[in-house]
């Protein structure tokens, strides 16, 4: 089975967008997400609720960290926190669903021959 970041021969612009963009971007998210929650769990002056929201965070990918933020984030604005959160799935799932059209698919045209 070839790997995720195997790229067919020859190599073009649009495989290599493919999978450095779509593939590595929830990695980032998820780094950005975390990173920011964490933050702002160290800050809060209240321990209720701490250790699960950490748990939640990091044992959750993606979805722990975001929801972190829109829901029990303290210390950055309630705009600020939707802009990352909202901003973060727009500039990956727009992009996705775009190169997945192009791609021809979720299985891609020569996976069916």
């Amino acid at each position: 089975m070839p790997s995720l970041f195997s790229l067919a021969i020859p190599i073009t612009a649009f495989q290599i967008w493919f999978v450095v963009y779509l593939y590595l971007l929830p990695f980032l998210l998820y780094a950005t997400w975390a990173s920011l929650a964490i933050m702002d769990l160290g800050e809060r002056a209240d321990d209720t609720g701490r250790v699960r929201w950490g748990a939640l965070v990091i044992l959750v990918p993606l979805v722990g960290g975001a929801w972190y933020l829109l829901t029990a984030a303290k210390t950055l604005k309630r705009s600020s926190r939707f802009a990352i959160v909202i901003s973060g799935l727009f500039v990956w799932l727009l992009p996705l669903a775009i190169g997945l059209w192009l791609a021809g698919g979720p299985l891609g045209p020569k996976a069916l021959s």
